[in-house]
Formats: C-alpha cells, sequence, structure tokens
C-alpha cells in the first residue's frame, strides 16, 4: 500500500471540500427536516465492544480510552473524542518507520505479524504519533470498535481536482443497516485550510457523492 500519492495531491483534493457542511450545521439541518442527527445517529447505535486481540494493544487502548472518555460522555461524544484525537496527535509520515516502537512487553512490528493491518499499524498510529491514511483509519477503528461500535477498514481512492482518484484507506461504521464515512486522516487536511470541521465524519456516501471509490473492506 502507498499513501505518498495520497500526499502529493492533496491540495487538490481539498478544493472539493470548500462546500463541506460542518457537524453542528448538518445536526441544525437534520432537525428542521425531522431527520436524525449525526449525534442520535451514533447514540442510537447498538454496541457489541470488539477489544484488540493483542492484549499489550487492548491494554493500551483501554487506558487511552479512559484518559479521552468518561461515564458522563454519549457514544457521540466518546467518538468525537477519539476522532480529534488522532487529528491533533498523529503526522502524517510512514508508519513502516516506527514498526520497532515498543508497546508493553511487545512491538508494534511483533503485532502487525501477528495481528494484521488494523492492529498493528493503528499500534504505530497511537504509540509513535505518526501514519499514513490506513494508520490514521486503523487507530480510529480499534478505538471505535473498544467502545463497541462495528467499525472497518476501507481500501479505494478519493478524488482529486483534476478529476482523477487517487489511492487511500478510511474507516467506515454500519448502523442499523447504512454505514457511514470516517476519515481522520484526511479531516486534518481539511481543518489545516480552515476548512468546515467533521467534513467526512459520519458521512454517508450520498452525502459526499463523487469523493471517494469504494473498492474492498481489508477487515
Amino acid at each position: 500500500m502507498n499513501c505518498k500519492r495520497w500526499l502529493s495531491s492533496a491540495m487538490a483534493v481539498i478544493l472539493l471540500f470548500s462546500a463541506a457542511v460542518p457537524v453542528s450545521a448538518a445536526d441544525e439541518e437534520a432537525e428542521e427536516e425531522d431527520e436524525p442527527s449525526y449525534s442520535v445517529i451514533l447514540n442510537e447505535a447498538e454496541l457489541d465492544p470488539e477489544p484488540p486481540a493483542c492484549e499489550e494493544l487492548n491494554e493500551y487502548v483501554d487506558e487511552l480510552l479512559d484518559e479521552l472518555t468518561d461515564e458522563d460522555m454519549d457514544t457521540y461524544e466518546k467518538v468525537i473524542s477519539c476522532y480529534d484525537y488522532l487529528i491533533d496527535t498523529v503526522s502524517y509520515g510512514s508508519h513502516m518507520r516506527y514498526l520497532g516502537t515498543p508497546l508493553g512487553d511487545t512491538t508494534c512490528r511483533a503485532i502487525y505479524n501477528g495481528y494484521g493491518e488494523v492492529e498493528g499499524f493503528g499500534a504505530v498510529a497511537l504509540s509513535a504519533g505518526v501514519g499514513m491514511c490506513n494508520a490514521y483509519a486503523s487507530a480510529f477503528i480499534l478505538m471505535t470498535r473498544s467502545l463497541g461500535l462495528d467499525s472497518h477498514l476501507v481500501e479505494g481512492s478519493t478524488r482529486s481536482g483534476n478529476g482523477s482518484y487517487a489511492y487511500h484507506k478510511w474507516a467506515e461504521i454500519d448502523i442499523d443497516g447504512e454505514t457511514y464515512v470516517f476519515d481522520p486522516q484526511l479531516e486534518q487536511s481539511l481543518r489545516r485550510y480552515n476548512l468546515p470541521d467533521y467534513s467526512v465524519f459520519c458521512k454517508t456516501y450520498d452525502e459526499i457523492p463523487g469523493r471517494y471509490i469504494r473498492s474492498a473492506r481489508n477487515d
């Protein structure tokens, strides 16, 4: 996998999001139309926690969630907290260079070799604070699965300004028969250019037509 092609076309992609709607505005519009807001959608999701299979990573994610969330927060607030944490703390770069990062009594490389992409690259993003698109998405998936959401890693392309598509990976969450896009790595890029917050947070593909070509799920 190689997200460098995405990095080189990031400026062009950003132009496509200039009309994106922030969550707060989307919630207000949804209420006016008597449709579920994003907060309602997430808060009504059926929760079935699936912690990481790696014990050391499970402990690490649990400790992180304890820092980022509390019992008074609803599911929506917890997911927002996880999403913003990744945007604020992870830098875009090659996670392969950081596979040797220790995590408890093991390393991210051992986690990757033993448990695969989501756990391995997600571990790098969380512990080393570095990753490409799939590492951001994988870290988000680890956190939201531990919260109980049905999260998955998706492979495909995202549209560039010249109309072509660049290779990319992002996260999906299935809720009550609908699939929602969550893309913390792209969100981070958009925020740097002062575009609306949460442009690719809890969006259906119909809400962001043409922005992704979805090829397959990887987990």
